[in-house]
């Protein structure tokens, strides 16, 4: 038995799902590399917004050098997309089976765009992983008790991965940091060695093929990308044409693990299917083909973002049917029962111009009397406003006269009290 779990560890050890050196903590990493259509806020976290425009659902089964017994598998359901103007999510579910090993657990995805100018886009991404890895009792197969099994940990860690992308109008530049923090929940500890952290670093080009005929406004896509880990670096390119009629194509290889080739259609306007081969190179070359198979459903939108693929695509295989128009109801008239109709509707509607004629002019007429009232109301007011300033005139008029007349009469006092004193003077001098 104990011979059986070491060749399980060498196997392991050749492969992309990794240990660290810390109790046997596995690390995260979900080969799903070989599509542009599907999955990709995997590959960057800032891909749930980048250059797409609709909101998918899906289920992927990757299995990898199916001619080895108990060869991985990677099982994964997610939904991801457009969530607004400026917000991509990522919500997904996995488990990966390597031989008695299992790993369970989910990916939260967020991404943030800034829009700068009307063609550059600041996007910025986080994967936030929380997995839990085990034995599977289950898939071991042995004679007697072994208590080494016992001594095997399980572990729940949490990982953090961040990510920023900027877009222009054709291409697209960004970096990413994969496993930037794993904390080991069981030990309330971050892992110091994880050989799946690496800061990766991506060119993709976006742009559509304008022809006449079956390849006419084709989209074509491609993805240049570097991994730099801490004893490796790794180089991938993968390219995808995409034709509105509902089929889409991509090519690509990676220094690693070698030619990807894949294809995938459009069932309906809402379900795809997509498959994907990927044949090893290199050291792994004798670990033969990999084969990856994707069932997603499309949530149909009448958005249409800046910044996204707004594809034009239809349905290959089965057709939208056109609706038949709606049978009515309703009993079948003759000429003079039209007639009829047509000649009470007539009636009615000169009814209603009639109505509508008379209820303007009693409107008119309200405003025609409005506006009297409001002129005589005016003359009326100018008219007292003139007599009260005329009663205030005569009224000064008639205290200038009373004080003049008052003025005259002591005048006159005094002019006789002066006569009467002139003459009294007169008299006494002429009796002396």
């Amino acid at each position: 038995m104990k011979a059986y779990l070491l060749i399980i560890a060498i196997f392991l050890s050749s492969t992309q799902f990794s240990f660290s050196q810390e109790d046997g903590v596995v690390s995260l990493a979900i080969p799903v590399r070989s599509s542009l259509k599907f999955n990709r806020y995997l590959t960057q976290p800032t891909f749930s917004f980048v250059r797409e425009q609709n909101t998918y659902i899906n289920i992927t089964n990757k299995r990898e050098w199916v001619q080895f017994e108990n060869a991985p598998q990677t099982y994964l359901i997610n939904y991801t997309g457009r969530y607004s103007e400026n917000i991509g999510v990522g919500i997904g579910l996995f488990q990966q089976n390597h031989g008695v090993l299992t790993t369970f657990g989910g990916i939260l995805n967020f991404a943030y765009n800034a829009r700068l100018q009307a063609d550059s886009n600041l996007t910025f991404g986080l994967n936030l992983g929380f997995y839990k890895s085990n034995i599977n009792e289950g898939n071991v197969v042995i004679n007697q008790a072994d208590p080494s099994l016992d001594n095997i940990p399980k572990n729940m860690v949490l990982s953090v991965s961040p990510g920023i992308n900027y877009g222009l109008v054709f291409f697209d530049f960004g970096l990413s940091v994969n496993n930037l923090v794993q904390y080991n929940i069981k030990t309330s500890e971050l892992i110091k060695e994880d050989p799946q952290q690496s800061i990766q670093a991506h060119v993709m080009y976006t742009g559509y093929m304008y022809s006449r005929g079956f390849f006419d406004e084709s989209k074509f896509s491609a993805l240049l990308r570097s991994e730099f880990k801490k004893d490796q670096t790794i180089f991938s390119g993968i390219a995808m044409l995409t034709v509105p009629k509902g089929i889409w194509a991509q090519v690509g290889y990676n220094t690693v693990y070698g030619f990807t080739g894949g294809v995938g259609l459009n069932v309906t306007k809402q379900i795809s299917v997509e498959y994907n081969y990927e044949k090893a190179m290199g050291d792994l070359a004798t670990f033969g083909s990999s084969h990856e198979f994707t069932l997603a459903y499309k949530f149909q939108t009448r958005n249409r973002y800046h910044y996204s693929g707004d594809d034009r695509e239809e349905a290959l295989l089965i057709k939208d049917q056109k609706r038949k128009p709606a049978v009515s109801n309703k009993p079948v008239l003759s000429s003079e029962e039209r007639a009829q109709l047509a000649e009470q509707k007539a009636m009615e509607r000169a009814a209603a111009q009639e109505e509508a004629r008379l209820a303007a002019e009693a409107r008119a007429l309200e405003r025609a009397e409005a506006k009297e009232r409001a002129r005589l109301e005016g003359e009326a007011k100018a008219q007292a406003l003139a007599e009260a300033q005329a009663a205030a005139q005569a009224t000064n008029t008639d205290a200038t006269q009373a004080q003049a007349e008052k003025e005259a009469e002591e005048q006159a006092r005094l002019a006789a009290e002066r006569a009467a004193q002139l003459e009294a003077e007169e008299q006494a001098r002429l009796a002396a």
